[in-house]
């Protein structure tokens, strides 16, 4: 629940004549800054309402997932930051040692040191460091048992029965079998591995180009990016021929710091749009049936959607 930050004042019942005579013989004196600081006071109450009313609105838990802040994380890196918003439901155990590792700061001072364009963007030691409990190989979560807050978006996909969202998080579904599993839409964030399917264990990516969705099923996800993708697209590049690792990163493609939560200390929250917001159903109804002026051509109408395409958005402000 918001509180009201709004308090009346309370004005005492009685006045001495001491305080009257001060107040008259002031009054000519101070009408005109009293008019002029009533005036702001005013435009202040009426801002202070507004915004009170975008946020105290009672549909915006049908439109914004208010992601808890202990389930986002910021990577500092040489051109901003990285804000990436959690979620347990996928992979749980991922999901911890993913906090784990940043609250003991095993990413500090380590890179980006595969970077391949169009594709994803890895970082952590490069298996560098040394082996430990903490760092030890992880059982795979591919999938998760099929969540009733998932919502279906597009049936019959041409990677799973359906996809859509859980909390603003892109999903595959499978009805039948009771399974949804995160989908590799641009800002998704997972752990790496080998060719083994249980050898995640410190290496993570970011997808920073077009949706590798063959991927989907086969790797441990554990986010989606809120805040920092225009960092991200920033990064040195790695030789294709290389697969994309750098041999020798610079400060340029250093995560310089990694902390549980995000840097900002006024209180910032971050929200994800859901599938039931207006502007999104808006997008959706443009996207399948090309109801615009711009679109001549429609005779294929109205087509599938892809939520890859058709992402919710994020924003620090929840908006109607």
């Amino acid at each position: 629940m918001i509180k009201n930050l709004l308090h009346s004042l309370s004005v005492p019942s009685q006045i001495s004549a001491l305080a009257v005579s001060l107040c008259v013989a002031f009054l000519g004196l101070s009408s005109v800054s009293s008019i002029a600081h009533a005036k702001d006071h005013e435009k202040s109450h009426e801002a202070t309402q507004i915004k009170e009313k975008l946020l105290l609105d009672t549909d915006i838990t049908n439109k914004w997932y208010k992601v808890p802040t202990k389930h986002t994380v910021t990577l500092e890196t040489h051109y901003g930051d990285v804000v990436i918003a959690l979620n347990p439901a996928l992979a749980p155990h991922h999901v911890k040692r993913f906090r784990k590792l940043i609250k003991t700061d095993f990413y500090q001072q380590e890179y980006f040191y595969r970077v391949v364009d169009g594709f994803v963007a890895q970082g952590g030691s490069n298996e560098s460091h040394k082996p430990s409990p903490e760092t030890s190989n992880l059982q795979a979560e591919f999938i998760a048992p099929l969540s009733a807050s998932a919502v279906v978006i597009e049936e019959n996909d041409m990677f799973a029965p359906a996809t859509g969202f859980l909390n603003g998080f892109p999903v595959g579904m499978d009805k039948a079998r009771n399974e949804m599993w995160a989908l590799h839409c641009p800002g998704t964030v997972a752990f790496a591995r080998n060719s083994e399917k249980d050898t995640a264990s410190t290496e993570f990516y970011i997808v920073i180009g077009q949706a590798p969705r063959h991927l989907d099923r086969n790797m441990s996800v554990i986010g989606r990016v809120l805040d920092g993708m225009d960092v991200l697209q920033q990064l040195p590049r790695g030789p294709i021929e290389n697969s994309g690792v750098i041999e020798v990163p610079s400060d340029k493609s250093q995560i310089k710091n990694s902390a549980l939560g995000n840097k900002d200390t006024s209180g910032k929250q971050y929200y994800i749009q859901l599938p039931s917001h207006p502007e999104y159903q808006k997008r959706m109804k443009t996207g399948q049936t090309l109801d615009n002026s711009f679109f001549h051509d429609k005779i294929y109408s109205p087509r599938p959607i892809d939520v890859c395409y058709y992402q919710t958005k994020t924003s620090s402000i929840p908006w109607n």
